[in-house]
């Protein structure tokens, strides 16, 4: 009778017995949020730099010289020097990004609500080809609501580190707040020409887009390749926080 009444015990004791339930793995970070997470990383890095990749700050952007040389398809023709240069307002972007895997392209927009350029400048240029476009002095411009939107295509090199390929971008912008002193020699003429600026820019770069796009890949492309020739695949893919995620 004893094997009997043994095996009823178990039974009792297994039918009382917490159930154990399996656990469901911890979520992970989806791609979407991963890289979400890797803007707000690249706004912390605007603001501090990195100076192992020889990155510096640029929110804002100090400098004491920028060389600037601009051909938008014979509208203007344009060279300056710009000394002492402030830009503020490149770490308060709103934007999105997105990467297919397989073609390691990256797809962006971003906002840029409110930005402040001021220094001093040197320039000289024409206008439509003919009218001379020259002056120096102070300047303080303020583009409102600048987008940016486009495509940035990676590949990697026979050495392992990474190379941009290609760099389209789409460029608009809301509205262009500016004073440029001292154009034309200042005066009347001065005051035109910064009306004129100020109406002219945000068509140009809808109705000269081609070249607008080309300016943007022969500078970004250089910039981008100073760090990304710095990488491999995995320290890009290091870069994107796919981590468990907490749920509350």
């Amino acid at each position: 009778m004893k094997l009997p009444i043994a095996l009823l015990a178990m039974v009792a004791v297994l039918s009382n017995a917490a159930v154990i339930v399996p656990r469901e793995p911890a979520p992970r970070t989806t791609l979407n949020e991963a890289l979400a997470q890797l803007l707000e990383n690249i706004r912390e890095l605007l603001r501090t730099g990195d100076p192992e990749r020889g990155l510096p700050v640029l929110a804002p952007l100090q400098t004491d010289r920028l060389d600037v040389d601009l051909s938008l398809g014979g509208l203007l023709d344009f060279t300056a020097i710009l000394n002492n240069l402030y830009l503020d307002g490149l770490d308060r972007f709103q934007g999105t990004l997105t990467l297919n895997v397989m073609l390691m392209e990256f797809t962006y927009d971003f906002l840029f609500p409110d930005l402040l350029a001021r220094g001093q400048y040197d320039a000289d240029g024409r206008l439509f080809g003919l009218i001379p476009v020259f002056g120096f002095g102070n300047f303080n411009v303020q583009p409102r609501n600048l987008r940016i939107q486009g495509t940035a295509q990676i590949r990697q090199l026979p050495s392992g580190y990474l190379h941009m390929t290609e760099l389209k971008a789409n460029v608009r912008l809301g509205s262009l707040q500016n004073n440029i002193e001292g154009m034309l020699l200042g005066g009347e003429l001065s005051d035109l020409l910064n009306a004129v600026i100020q109406d002219l820019v945000p068509s140009v770069l809808v109705n000269f887009a081609p070249e607008v796009t080309d300016i943007i890949s022969r500078v970004g492309i250089p910039i981008a390749d100073s760090i990304l020739n710095t990488m491999t695949l995995d320290d890009l893919f290091g870069l994107i926080p796919m981590k468990v995620r907490k749920d509350n």
